[in-house]
This record gives C-alpha cells, structure tokens and sequence, in this order.
C-alpha cells in the first residue's frame, strides 16, 4: 500500500504532514545550530537542486581552494556516491534532502547555491548565504516576476540571503523584482563564465578530447530550453522542428571545415528526442558542467536559454532558433522585454536558420556581441571566482580575528 499517495489525495491530511515536516526540518536545523554552533571553515556548496558539480558554486568552490586550501569545502549531491568520483579529493560530499544535510547547512559558516533554498530552512545570523543564480541575464521571466508563480508564491531568500553575486546591471534589477531582495550585490561577474573569458587552449584541447572531438574539428552547440509540459512529466522533450543535419551541411559548405554537433537538454528534462542518428552529433545532456561545453563551442545555437547571454563574453556567434515563439510565451513562459531589442540574430524556421548561418561567418560577431553586452549593461571582466572567493575569505578571517 502506498501511504504517500493516500495522503496526497486527503487535502487535509496532505497538508497537516507537509506542515509537520516543514517543522520537524526547521527546528532540526535550529537545534543543531544551538547546539553545535557554527563552524568557520566550513561552506557548503549546492548546484541545480544537487544534480551536479558545476556552474557558478563550482567556479568559486575551486579558486576558494586555491586561495585557501585549509577550509573545508562541502558538496550537497542527490547521488554523493557517483559524484565523489568526479569531484576533487578536497571535497566533502552529503546526501541532498537528509538531515545529514541539514545539521551541515545549521552548523556551516558559508552557503553558496544557484537555485533557492526550501521554506523551512533555518540560518542564523552568524551565517552568510550567498546566492550565485544560474542565470545573470535571462530572456525569461523568473520566480516572483513569472507569469505563472502562484498567488501564495513564497521565497526565503527574501529574508535570509545575505549578497546575491551579478554580472550586469539587468541583474541587479531583475533580483530586486524577482526575488524581492533588497540586500547586499557582489558586483564582480558570474564566476562561470571566467573561462569563457580567459580561454586556456589546454583546457579546450582536453574536454574536446574527453568528448571524442579532434581539435581542429569546429562545435555547433544546440541547447534548447525546458518545455513546462516535458519538464512536469520528466520525459524526453522533443525537438522543435529543426535540422540539425542540415545545419551541420550548411555549416561545412560555408566554412570548409567538419563540424561536430552537441545536444544539450535543459537540466529539468530527461533528455532530448527526435535528434537524429549521426556520427557527428553527440548527445551532451549527461556531461556535468555546461561552462566546459560553452569554452569549446564555436557556435551556439538555442532559444530562450540566457546560455546565449554567457556565449557572447566568447565573441562567438550566437543564433536564436525560435519556431514556437508564440507556442512559447502562452504555454511556458514570457519575457522581460522584446528579444529583437537585444542584438540577438533571431530565426524561425530552417530557411531563416541557413541565412543566418551565412550571415555570421561574413560579419563582424566581436561587434555584435559588444552590442549585446551594453544593451544588459555587462560588466564581466574574467575574475568574478577571485573576488567571490576574497570575498568568502575576508568574511571568515575577520570572523576568526
């Protein structure tokens, strides 16, 4: 007999336990916080709900072991065991949604995450909560800003966050709408994207290779956006019409070079279906950090993804496929403003698609993608991991001092 469903079908009963966990979990993290007390060398570090060891939280994670070897950095995973093979030997893991996790949280100095934090979750005012996002310059509208948060839509981050970390002056105006945040911005840039700015050909040379990719070989990326519908089901999210073999034609034609073609599904998706079988596309979903894809794209194609925002700081191009716009915005999400306004070459369909591929190989993409950064105010300079970490470091020396 399955109880959990039972219950979810009792509003009252469903309702009476959720309050009860929401409880238990808070006073947990408070008593162990009383107890205990708060560690100042610890941080704990969380990425896209603990499904992976990437983006920002892993950018500043390892420059904050360089500058400081002697802290102890923790990592919060769904799957601890799996990722403890991937990630550097320094590193702690925990098991995500235990109270393993929770006594962490209570009794560490430092938070870093890029998604939010659950309602019940305790901090002290001897912690610091420092909140990266995933998304500096997003095209669509988010938490409290999105056409679909729910009446009663809450966010602790509100209260409990101490310095959100920005890249662009859209940034900061987007958090203080979207989270309804009020406090502290670290304005140094997405620690991300520092490889993106400071390219290490090494670097490139060795994900190509991890990938099956000889270097002279050209990379197209296709990385399309979740669907609500795909996302919601957990399935495969199909394709949107787009011919990723005639692209790859076309891409060859124009510039006299092979091409290998990555796919890319959205985090909150399964995967993608409807790509066809070929040896120059490469599924890329399952690899765990989208920044080591962006440094060795030489193309990138999306949608509504703010990838496209990441991708130009490369001075690459960057092409929005968008044959469902309308679809889009009355079924998923809408946005914060006309992306024609941006610079961004828009298409929506194949045709448009071929032109525009013609189209970036004769003009100046350096200049484009300068145009693109002062429309959102950018000021990414490749050293927001430093300065993030300097940050971390000062606040835990003056602690001790």
């Amino acid at each position: 007999m399955n109880y959990k469903n039972i219950i979810k079908k009792k509003p009252f009963l469903y309702n009476t336990a959720k309050k009860f966990r929401i409880t238990v979990k808070k006073s947990y993290m408070m008593i162990c916080n009383k107890i205990y007390g708060v560690e100042d060398k610890n941080i704990v570090f969380k990425s896209f709900g603990g499904k992976s060891y990437s983006d920002n939280p892993k950018a500043i994670s390892e420059e904050l072991h360089r500058l400081n070897p002697e802290l102890n950095i923790i990592w919060s995973f769904k799957d601890p065991q799996n990722k403890e093979k991937i990630v550097p030997q320094y590193i702690k893991c925990v098991k995500s949604n235990t109270f393993n996790e929770l006594k962490t949280l209570a009794t560490s100095k430092f938070w870093i995450d890029n998604f939010n934090k659950p309602l019940f979750t305790y901090k002290s005012k001897d912690q610091v909560y420092i909140q990266t996002w995933h998304g500096d310059r997003a095209f669509k509208k988010i938490l409290f800003d999105s056409t679909f948060a729910p009446s009663d839509y809450k966010l602790i981050e509100t209260t409990i966050c101490d310095v959100i970390i920005t890249g662009s002056e859209f940034a900061e105006i987007m958090y203080k709408s979207a989270y309804r945040y009020m406090g502290e911005f670290l304005r140094v840039g997405s620690p991300r994207n520092d490889v993106l700015i400071n390219v290490n050909q090494e670097r490139v040379n060795r994900i190509k290779n991890e990938l099956g990719i000889n270097e002279d070989d050209k990379v197209i990326l296709y990385a399309p956006t979740l669907r609500r519908e795909a996302a919601k089901e957990k399935e495969n999210q199909e394709i949107v019409d787009i011919d990723l073999l005639g692209v790859l034609n076309k891409l060859t034609s124009v510039t006299e070079s092979k091409w290998i073609c990555l796919t890319r599904a959205h985090s909150a998706v399964s995967g993608l279906k409807g790509i066809p079988t070929n040896s120059n596309i490469i599924d890329v979903t399952e690899y765990e950090d989208m920044a080591d894809l962006l440094q060795i794209t030489d193309l990138l194609i999306t949608d509504y993804s703010s990838s496209a925002t990441d991708f130009i700081l490369t001075k690459k191009p960057t092409i929005l496929y968008q044959s469902d716009y309308q679809e889009y915005i009355m079924n998923d999400r809408t946005f914060y403003y006309d992306l024609k306004e941006t610079g961004f070459l828009i298409t929506y369909n194949n045709e448009e698609l071929y032109e525009c591929i013609n189209k970036v190989f004769s003009e100046n993409t350096e200049i484009r993608n300068e145009k693109i950064q002062e429309f959102y105010g950018v000021y990414e300079k490749g050293l927001a991991s430093k300065k993030v970490a300097e940050y971390v470091v000062g606040k835990s020396d003056r602690r001790e001092n």
